[in-house]
């Protein structure tokens, strides 16, 4: 509770200093981490990187957000056949998050098939450490955790920044997520922070890929994981595939 009323106080303090019609401008470094515990076909493993970088811009205001592609600077992410088939899913995810309507929406591709992925801005689980800080780019931020089944995810954000948002459409703290790690397999880095941007994209949502629910493409994502298993694994208890799937 003491945490709670401490960050809101920030929060408050903050949000006098940012109009309510201000929107910043991050630049963010993903990489993407070969998993150390799944095993892959020799005649794969040879043409496949230990990881992958993508450059994305996170566009945020006090009650919307835009995640897209950093064109303006970074290179595509490069693939060959393998990597396109087996690595990580979200180099060209666009997500856009609304709080007003509390709603997510996620472009995405599986299999060279797009989607729209809708999904409702939930209560997130975090929990604050404010004793735990770190310097990013100049501005002081706390860490917070959350830990969903396996999946441990570590975030850096900033008071300094009063938006409730981060990359990758992670949401729900008092300030804006500056550093995020997911596991030990992604990582994601703000590499430049601009809180005047002179060009502002429309705040809307994308509008290709066929729509779905969070819980039915993770159920697709799952049948395509076995089915990956069951082609490459080579009779290894389903360990010799490799798709990595991002919730």
């Amino acid at each position: 509770m003491k945490q709670f009323i401490t960050a809101a106080f920030f929060l408050l303090s903050f949000s006098l200093v940012f109009g309510q019609g201000d929107v910043i401008k991050i630049k963010y470094k993903e990489t993407s981490f070969m998993p150390s515990n799944i095993n892959i076909p020799p005649q794969f493993a040879q043409n496949m990187p230990k990881s992958w970088d993508s450059g994305k811009i996170l566009y945020a205001s006090e009650s919307k957000s835009l995640y897209v592609v950093n064109t303006e600077d970074a290179a595509p992410v490069e693939q060959n056949n393998m990597g396109r088939r087996f690595g990580p899913r979200g180099a060209n995810e666009v997500v856009y998050a609304d709080f007003d309507i509390e709603f997510k929406y996620t472009f995405t591709e599986l299999f060279g098939k797009e989607f729209l992925v809708e999904d409702s801005l939930t209560t997130t689980p975090w929990k604050l450490h404010s004793g735990e800080q770190r310097d990013i780019l100049g501005y002081n931020c706390v860490k917070a955790t959350m830990q969903q089944d396996s999946t441990i995810t570590t975030a850096w954000f900033s008071l300094a920044l009063p938006y409730s948002f981060g990359p990758a459409g992670y949401s729900g703290l008092p300030g804006t997520i500056l550093a995020l790690t997911v596991n030990e397999d992604r990582v994601i880095l703000a590499s430049s922070v601009d809180e005047n941007p002179t060009t502002i994209p429309p705040f809307e949502k994308p509008k290709k890929g066929e729509k779905i629910s969070r819980a039915n493409f993770i159920k697709l994502s799952e049948e395509k994981r076995k089915e990956m298993q069951s082609m490459y694994g080579g009779g290894r208890g389903g360990q010799g595939g490799m798709i990595m799937i991002r919730n």
